[in-house]
């Protein structure tokens, strides 16, 4: 590079050199014609002087240069918004995220092209976050329970109230555990909602690792969205994969969600769907149950769906069962495997199915309840199912001598009421050995001996509630009430 900077400064000591040297000639009063002469000489002498500086510097000059047209001045457009970054997790993925049907055509896809700004951006979901987060306790899943010499004689409520803003009522919850020490709750119900909470299942049923959240506040969801335009009846998350949630809707809509992922720039949390089964019901499902990957729907149309849940997070419809009620099929549960099955309806009739069988319907019960039967539980190791419709009794009926009712429950409901206003489901407990039921008008949990049928206790929980769920065979067994939020209650034993 030197002797260039010495080249380019010796070409412009010369050109100075010259124009210094260069005299010219003075100027005296001429005719118009001969200054003009003058005057164009000097002036083609200094575009000669400057085209042999340019020469020397390397940089030709055209002989005759033509001025340019004006630009165009482009009119401005707004530039487009930049897409959101994806959050990549680096931290450990116990649980696997469903693929994608699209995963093949995106492999074959152009990699330059932009991506489709109709296609919404996901992130990790608060609900994978938590699920890792639980992943790195040490603690695992005890196969430890209660003594089987002990009996529930009650319960007391532990920890926080769960409770979304949005959910005004409850219909349905289900709950899964991550280890001893942390579970997933959802629920689903009134306006279309959903909701997945995260906890603890410790002695006092409190999971101070949860974020945002203080001793004796209540817990808001880590995911809340509304999942249909309806409400929604059934919630439950897949055995297999708890990143999959499955919900039943009065749309008639079967729908399975990836709860590993949220929008990432969206004013709604609803994640992606992964499958959705339309056409196995003509009217709106109003229960549903789960049992391994079979899926079980009782619906306004009369019918039973029975579908399945493929591996590859597909729904695939195999059987419709009709023409065993005469009116809306209000529930339905699975007994100890999933060809066996028990729903109710408005029809005041209980139902046995056995799928495998050409005509289902094995068993029909001709209830003794006043009004129409709106959910059924079914304790197969005793044989027994459970029946509650808007009168203010439970009947327990022997499905191996069906004739009657074994026993009817009282006492769980205030006494001046007739005839409840709200739908509510009781469950047992302790593999059949007892039953928990809500009570209208009651603010209580009720418990009842099955053997005998007496109550056993009623213990205060300030609300009343829909539904009751108990879980059992985990380290912490917790019985679950729901209404307009979610208590835990811890068993009392003796």
């Amino acid at each position: 590079m030197a002797p260039s900077s010495k080249l380019k400064q010796s070409s412009i000591d010369s050109f100075l050199r010259s124009k210094q040297t260069t005299s010219i000639p003075p100027l005296t009063p001429q005719p118009a014609t001969a200054a003009a002469s003058e005057y164009e000489r000097i002036r083609q002498e200094t575009i000669r002087r400057n085209q042999e500086f340019l020469q020397k510097l390397g940089i030709a000059a055209p002989k005759n240069p033509t001025p340019l047209p004006p630009k165009r001045t482009p009119k401005p457009h707004p530039s487009p918004a930049p897409s959101p970054s994806l959050r990549r997790s680096t931290r450990k993925r116990p649980f696997p995220a469903p693929s994608s049907s699209d995963d093949g055509a995106d492999a074959d896809a152009d990699p330059a092209a932009p991506p489709d700004p109709s296609e919404p951006s996901f992130v990790d979901s608060s609900v994978f976050r938590y699920a890792c987060d639980a992943s790195d306790d040490s603690s695992v899943l005890s196969s430890k329970v209660h003594p089987s010499s002990s009996s529930i004689m009650g319960f007391r409520t532990v920890g926080k109230a769960f409770r979304d803003p949005s959910l005004a009522k409850i219909y349905s919850i289900d709950v899964c555990f991550l280890n001893k020490n942390r579970f997933l709750l959802a629920a689903c119900g009134h306006g279309g909602f959903l909701s997945v909470y995260g906890g603890g299942g410790g002695e006092d049923g409190c999971d101070g690792d949860v974020e945002g959240e203080e001793k004796g506040e209540r817990v808001e969801p880590l995911l809340s969205w509304k999942g249909s335009w309806s409400w929604i009846s059934g919630v439950n998350f897949v055995e297999d994969n708890p990143m999959l949630m499955v919900s039943s809707s009065n749309d008639g809509f079967v729908v399975v969600w990836d709860i590993t992922k949220q929008p990432a720039l969206s004013s709604s949390c609803s994640p992606p769907v992964v499958a959705k089964l339309m056409e196995l019901h003509a009217g709106g499902i109003f229960a549903m149950d789960r049992l391994g990957c079979s899926i079980a729907t009782a619906s306004k149309d009369s019918s039973v769906g029975i579908s399945r849940l493929t591996p590859a997070g597909k729904l695939v419809a195999e059987r419709k069962v009709t023409s065993h009620h005469s009116g809306v099929i209000r529930g339905v549960c699975f007994g100890d495997d999933v060809n066996k099955l028990a729903d109710c309806g408005a029809d005041g009739c209980i139902c046995v199915l056995d799928t495998r069988l050409p005509e289902p319907c094995a068993l029909t019960i001709k209830s003794e309840h006043s009004t129409g039967i709106n959910t059924v539980e079914w304790c197969t190791r005793k044989s027994l199912l459970l029946s509650a419709s808007k009168d203010p009794t439970l009947h327990l009926y022997d499905v191996r001598n069906s004739a009657g009712p074994v026993l009817k429950l009282e006492g769980h409901v205030e006494s001046t009421t007739r005839s409840c206003y709200q739908i509510y489901r009781p469950c047992f407990v302790e593999g059949g050995k007892t039953i928990a039921t809500p009570g209208q008008g009651s603010r209580k949990i009720s418990l009842y001996d099955v053997d005998s049928g007496t109550m056993i206790s009623q213990g205060m929980i300030g609300y009343d509630a829909n539904l009751v769920v108990f879980t059992d065979g985990e380290e912490h067994p917790r019985l679950w009430s729901a209404g307009r939020q979610i208590n835990q209650l811890c068993p009392l034993t003796v």
